[in-house]
């Protein structure tokens, strides 16, 4: 393993420079893409390289933001981003070989998904750490930021509430970070896992994504997080809120996959996925119908039919989620 301790060093110290630097150039724009895709270079190493380069990357990336920024920021930012995408591609390397008919089976991406939405959840709970889990304190500050960003008197003038503007950033802001969290790590697995597999490197076989799930608890999770964001009061129905959140995001990854399946083999398939993509994009309001549809496909089996009549998809799909048994 010791070839591999120089690449997972610069794996985790390229990490750290896309966070710092994308944190440097701005939230909005480059900087925030860089921030977004800062534990790429850990992911690839961990999962062209192993357990082991991958742990040594996200130690890596903890210890020198610790010495360029704080030895706050570089705990922070090993347990709530570096250790967490390690863990994960450490899961979706994880295989098993039957005993009795030597099939190999890989830790499933329905599994993974939940991961993520959990792994989301926590970190994006932990913005309010700093506010001592103080819903009060908490809307203060956003109250100070927004008043910070833009002046009051240019609000007055353009007849602009800036009270139910601080109420809507507050209250959209967990949202917010929790999509962007689950989005981002599904993306980057993603980017990462391509790019090893191109280079022949990747210990699983690439998975049927069109047949991408979530186990039915991750559905119940999300639907009673949903009631709870209507029902609970202060901070436990912002945790709700965010729960929802995470959960919702990967089923509307699911219900994507399930749009992918359904449109094989039909001639318009490539018009409705990019406008299927694009509407999403513009009127984000479509999403809640994707959601309905992936929440839908994981208690009903929607693509059950589907996959009896198209036997030949269908082992690199249940191969990956769906024939490895509990």
């Amino acid at each position: 393993m010791n070839h591999y301790l120089p690449i997972a060093i610069v794996a985790g110290f390229c990490t750290t420079l896309l966070n710092i630097s994308g944190y440097a150039g701005g939230i909005f724009g480059i900087g925030f893409l860089l921030v977004l895709a800062a534990p790429l270079p850990l992911i690839i190493a961990s999962l062209g390289w192993g357990n082991f380069a991958g742990l040594i990357a996200a130690l890596t990336s903890g210890v020198t933001t610790a010495l360029m920024i704080s030895p706050l920021a570089g705990l922070l930012f090993a347990l709530l981003t570096s250790l967490p995408a390690w863990w994960i591609c450490h899961l979706a390397s994880l295989s098993r070989v039957d005993e009795h008919t030597g099939e190999v089976f890989f830790y499933p991406l329905s599994r993974l998904l939940m991961w993520i939405a959990g792994f989301a959840a926590v970190a994006t709970l932990a913005m309010f750490v700093p506010f001592g889990f103080s819903l009060d304190t908490y809307m203060d500050a956003i109250s100070t930021l927004v008043k910070q960003i833009y002046d009051g008197g240019q609000f007055a003038d353009a007849g602009v509430d800036l009270d139910g503007l601080v109420q809507l950033v507050g209250r959209m802001a967990p949202t917010a970070s929790a999509l962007m969290l689950v989005f981002s790590m599904a993306a980057n697995l993603y980017i990462a896992g391509k790019v090893v597999h191109k280079s022949g490197r990747l210990a699983r076989p690439w998975p049927g994504l069109h047949w991408l799930t979530l186990p039915p608890v991750g559905a119940y999770i999300f639907l009673a997080a949903l009631i709870g964001l209507f029902v609970l009061p202060d901070l436990s129905g912002v945790l709700a809120q965010i729960v929802a959140s995470c959960f919702g995001a990967v089923l509307l990854l699911v219900g994507l996959s399930v749009i992918h399946n359904m449109t094989v083999g039909n001639p318009f398939r490539g018009g409705v996925l990019w406008v299927t993509y694009i509407l999403l994009i513009i009127l984000q309001w479509i999403s809640f119908f994707v959601v309905i549809l992936g929440t839908t496909e994981v208690l009903l089996d929607l693509r059950a039919r589907r996959l009896s009549s198209r036997s030949n998809d269908g082992p690199d799909g249940q191969n990956d989620d769906q024939s490895e048994p509990d």
